[in-house]
């Protein structure tokens, strides 16, 4: 019978349908990721993250389903939960008071995070340890000698509904420097390269006396380090620079490679995944809400 049912299977070239699957099993084997739909796109360090969040699916016999959107599509989101067409939602870029969060709680849509909103009672997430990332990064700059130093922050810091990661960057950087006795600046700027290296001219102009730099945003610094050598700045002689937020496959996209604080981007996505399967199996999390900090890597 099994090499009947194997050779009609071949010629057939049946393959699962997994709605049905899910319907017959009572267990939906897709998750949604869900990401604001920007016209910049996925970057680099997104898609760490979503690298690591699909490798722990797989490997757990799941689905990852990329769904960029804006809050208009909650309800369809819900929809789906509901009638077992995906088993869950990973959220993404979370803001301080994030209304997804509070739609798919009501909503009953088993959820896990990655960053967290002000108010964290009762949610599962995985997150950055801003507190101690920044100290890493301010302390290997205070070794250094500096006493005045500017921070590439992301524009979006502006909008009416901050990220988390932006307010936490800022006022982690602002606490820590005040206690140090030091100086910041913050400069604004998009995430892309061309904006980098206008921060880095607007620094120059503004604030010639600035001699250290913490890169909140991958490719803006990526930029800003492409600027300072165009611009005859010797890095690191003249300037320090030191980023928080760039993956390891980016580092040797500037010269000299960049020192970091390591992102785990990778590993936090798997987490997020993990937290969130561990709630469709029913098993109980060991560490519900976890924070990850990095390992300084000196390179140039």
């Amino acid at each position: 019978t099994r090499q009947k049912i194997f050779k009609a299977i071949k010629e057939l070239d049946y393959r699962p349908h997994f709605a049905a699957g899910a319907l017959a099993g009572g267990k939906a084997k897709a998750l949604a990721l869900m990401f604001p739909d920007g016209e910049a796109g996925i970057s680099p360090v997104a898609l760490e993250y979503i690298t690591g969040a699909a490798n722990c699916a797989r490997e757990s016999g799941y689905h990852l389903i990329l769904w960029p959107g804006a809050d208009t599509e909650l309800q369809e989101i819900a929809s789906f939960s509901k009638s077992g067409m995906i088993g869950g939602v990973l959220l993404m870029e979370i803001q301080l008071d994030d209304p997804r969060v509070n739609f798919l709680r009501k909503a009953g849509v088993p959820l896990s995070l990655i960053g967290r909103p002000e108010k964290t009672e009762g949610l599962k997430y995985v997150d950055r340890d801003f507190a101690l990332t920044i100290q890493r990064a301010m302390d290997h700059l205070l070794k250094l000698g500096h006493k005045k130093i500017s921070y590439i922050q992301n524009s979006r810091i502006n909008e009416k509904k901050d990220l988390g990661v932006d307010y936490r960057n800022a006022k982690e950087i602002k606490a820590y420097a005040k206690k140090a006795g030091v100086e910041v600046v913050e400069i604004l700027s998009h995430n892309d390269a061309e904006s980098g290296r206008e921060c880095f001219i607007k620094m120059r102009k503004d604030h010639p006396n600035v001699t250290a730099v913490i890169g909140l945003s991958d490719l803006a610094t990526i930029g800003f380090v492409s600027a300072a050598r165009e611009a005859n700045v010797s890095v690191p002689k003249e300037l320090s620079i030191i980023s928080i937020n760039t993956p390891a496959n980016q580092v040797h996209m500037t010269w000299p490679p960049l020192t970091t604080i390591q992102l785990p981007a990778h590993q936090m996505g798997r987490a997020a995944a993990e937290l969130l399967i561990q709630q469709l199996s029913g098993e109980e999390s060991k560490d519900p809400q976890q924070l990850f900090v990095g390992d300084l890597e000196v390179r140039g």
